[in-house]
């Protein structure tokens, strides 16, 4: 019976020193690198329906803050790739440059994987003419952590462009142009 005692008591302790570890903050900075593997869309910016396609690399780097596998922070991610745009079998290529800048919050699972959702509140994409898509993203994204300080990560992203400016000129579209993204990648999450 006093085993049985002494037992519940060591039991408890453990317990309770478990769950009592100090919880530390720490700032993550994550850069990262990234293929878009596949993206496609399409939109009607005037009167007639385009669609669009490209694939390309993009990288950046999160800058926030993670607490007990929490975390939250800014994203910037930059790309390049040679947009399509087709309407009514005229095919046209141009190679643009795009900027993005957003919110991210996820989660950091001790089972090696971590997921997060970014919303990118500012997505520039410019053609080499300087005419200009804007519009915002939305990203959806898990990372499997098992191998030392490397995180490969699939996501999919959701990109809506809103408006078109060309010169002085700016279009608010008829129909948003809506394109979905499937991207591989790595990044380098380090807390400090």
């Amino acid at each position: 019976m006093k085993t049985f005692k002494n037992l519940k008591i060591t039991g408890l302790l453990m317990g309770v020193l478990l769950m009592t570890q100090t919880a530390s903050a720490s700032l993550l900075v994550e850069p990262h690198i990234a293929y878009n593997l596949s993206a496609s869309g399409d939109g009607t910016p005037t009167v007639l329906k385009y669609d669009y396609s490209y694939n390309g690399v993009q990288y950046g780097a999160r800058l926030g803050y993670q607490q007990l596998g929490f975390m939250t922070g800014l994203d910037y991610t930059r790309s390049s790739f040679d947009l399509k745009e087709e309407t009514g079998g005229v095919s046209i290529k141009n190679s643009v440059d795009r900027n993005e800048w957003g919110i991210f919050v996820g989660y950091d699972f001790p089972i090696l994987v971590r997921a997060w959702g970014t919303y990118y509140f500012s997505n520039k994409t410019e053609k080499p003419n300087g005419d200009i898509f804007s519009g915002n993203t939305k990203e959806l994204g898990v990372g499997f952590t098992g191998l030392p300080f490397l995180s490969i990560n699939v996501m999919y992203r959701m990109v809506t462009f809103e408006e078109y400016k060309s010169g002085s000129t700016t279009t608010n579209y008829k129909k948003d142009i809506n394109i979905n993204e499937f991207v591989l990648g790595v990044s380098l999450p380090l807390n400090l």
